[in-house]
């Protein structure tokens, strides 16, 4: 099979429905158009050579261009290898590394690739402009590679250590798609307003909206006041965001209900329970949320329609079941805390490099996220935080986002990220940094509020007031411990 085959399918059933709109442009592509767009990126592809299986790059931003350049791509038989607009040369240069790129599909504006052979250039349609390179022809890649049907590499978001090329295949990309839509139940007649990087969520969600022949409405503006006009204006059916987006809509203050939106969906981090309720407050829909993993897709997702409590990320989607270990690799039982692990049809084909197939890197089928959580006895998952951030300071460990949780009510605090340092005698310490609005800058008071509330070996050594917390792409909190640039310090 191919992921193609769905932007076929919608586009012989909707031909002439709107399938991608930029509302900052109006540019748009109908569902007929996207899938004859995408043929010719595939048939100028064909045409320089590129073969199935081969590693090829596609760096572009969020725009119109991305869906049939990406589609184009896939169609090949290439497995494509998204590489984000905004990655330094030494970045896109370690991707192209790791993972052996044969060549690249690039945009208009970007640089050309050191030591690439030529640029043969795409002429008219979406995607005019459009380049591509070989990089590196030849290389064959892990001979079991070549067995699968590799659509994708993906890289991990890194949050605590490097990143991994992680090989998702056709298939089951499909049944991430396949699971995830018994539940989301995309159709047609939906809206979607898009606010994340294409490069680092096509693969399960707008892979899922083209099955279904929704409407993507594409905002490259991702302020919260551009975000509200563009819900006003376009009147979308979903909202898939970040808690970051979600954070900067609440905080926007009074406005009218959201009369248009069924669904509002908060992923690629955990959101906490005062950003969902200043958010339900203001704009009168319920925030659900699904749990991502690039490994597995969407395991869980939580609609808010079930009596899950607001912060679980719901129960297993159908095709999929969660469960929690020990370190020991015991099975523990509801309301135990452990590693949340994951077995289903949507798994990852393998690690790229060191190239480990998925079945050496599970146990009994099982994968190990790293997410430490429990399932409450109705089978939903609940996160505590990931288990390479743990904090351990004196014996005693916790979790950062706990802490983070306390500071984040501190009236002026727009957001934070706690880590622990290194310490001769405790092992290590927690240490803050926060994002202060402009109503003021009491750290010492801030310090006696999370004293009041955290056990004294949670409470940070140090607060650093910064401009901004380090986040991936995708939105999460880098939990690396770079050394920030304070603004203020106390």
């Amino acid at each position: 099979m191919n992921l193609a085959d769905f932007l076929q399918s919608s586009a012989e059933r909707l031909s002439d429905r709107p399938a991608v709109t930029d509302v900052g442009s109006g540019g748009s592509l109908t569902y007929g158009q996207l899938a004859r767009e995408a043929e010719r990126v595939a048939a100028f592809l064909r045409a320089q050579g590129v073969e199935p299986r081969q590693r090829i790059g596609l760096m572009a931003p969020n725009s119109l261009a991305y869906l049939p350049a990406a589609f184009g791509l896939l169609a090949t038989g290439a497995c494509l290898t998204p590489l984000a607009s905004h990655l330094t040369p030494a970045e896109t240069a370690q991707i192209m590394t790791e993972v052996q790129l044969n060549g690249w599909l690039s945009w208009p504006a970007a640089d050309r690739l050191p030591g690439a052979e030529g640029r043969a250039i795409l002429s008219s349609g979406a995607c005019d402009g459009f380049g591509f390179q070989w990089t590196d022809r030849g290389a064959e890649g892990p001979a079991e590679f070549q067995q699968l049907n590799p659509a994708f590499i993906r890289f991990t978001s890194g949050t605590t250590a490097s990143s991994k090329g992680v090989v998702l295949s056709h298939e089951a990309t499909a049944a991430r798609v396949e699971a995830a839509d018994r539940v989301l139940r995309f159709g047609d007649r939906d809206r979607i307003l898009w606010v994340l990087p294409l490069a680092y969520h096509f693969a399960v969600t707008i892979v899922a909206y083209v099955r279904a022949g929704a409407h993507i409405l594409l905002c490259p503006d991702t302020l919260p006041g551009a975000l509200v006009d563009s819900i006003r204006r376009f009147r979308p059916s979903v909202l898939y965001a970040s808690p970051l987006h979600f954070e900067r809509l609440g905080n926007l203050g009074p406005s009218e209900p959201l009369t248009t939106v069924r669904l509002c969906l908060s992923t690629s981090a955990p959101i906490t329970p005062a950003v969902i309720d200043r958010f339900e407050s203001v704009y009168g829909v319920p925030v659900g949320q699904a749990y991502g993993i690039i490994e597995a897709g969407l395991p869980c997702i939580n609609l808010r329609t079930e009596g899950e409590p607001p912060t679980s990320v719901g129960p297993p989607v159908p095709g999929y079941e969660i469960a929690v270990f020990s370190d020991e690799g015991a099975r523990l039982a509801s309301g135990v805390l452990g590693e949340v692990a994951v077995r289903g049809d949507g798994l990852f084909s393998a690690y790229y490099r060191p190239w480990q197939l998925r079945e050496r890197v599970t146990r009994d089928g099982w994968f190990m996220t790293g997410d430490i959580g429990w399932l409450d006895r109705a089978g939903a998952l609940s996160l505590k935080g990931r288990k390479k951030a743990v904090i351990f300071m004196a014996g005693l460990k916790f979790f950062p986002e706990e802490v983070e949780d306390c500071i984040n009510q501190f009236p002026g605090v727009k957001e934070s990220r706690v880590f622990g340092r290194p310490h001769a005698r405790l092992g290590e310490v927690p240490c803050a940094e926060v994002v202060l609005d402009s109503s003021g800058r009491d750290l010492d008071a801030l310090r006696a509020h999370c004293a009041r509330a955290l056990s004294p070996y949670k409470v940070p050594f140090e607060f650093t007031v910064v401009e901004a917390v380090p986040r991936t792409p995708g939105g999460k909190i880098l939990r690396r411990t770079e050394a920030p640039v304070p603004v203020e310090r106390p």
